[in-house]
């Protein structure tokens, strides 16, 4: 897991600073926390990214 990802989730779910970057990784390893904060380093909302790949799979419905 990315320092960047760990930062973001330690940020997130408020997490004491004495807890180890080794800790939060296997503590939050693939579970969804860890999928948004790898999303809001991309500065991007969930919901975009999903309506952005949607929009390639099926063109027309991309929003106007």
């Amino acid at each position: 897991m990315d320092k960047a990802v760990i930062d973001v989730i330690r940020e997130k779910e408020q997490l004491p600073d004495g807890m180890s970057d080794g800790e939060i990784a296997r503590e939050y390893k693939g579970i969804y926390t860890a999928a948004r904060a790898a999303v809001s380093l991309d500065h991007k909302p969930l919901d975009q990214v999903l309506a952005d790949a949607m929009s390639k799979v099926f063109p027309f419905m991309r929003k106007k």
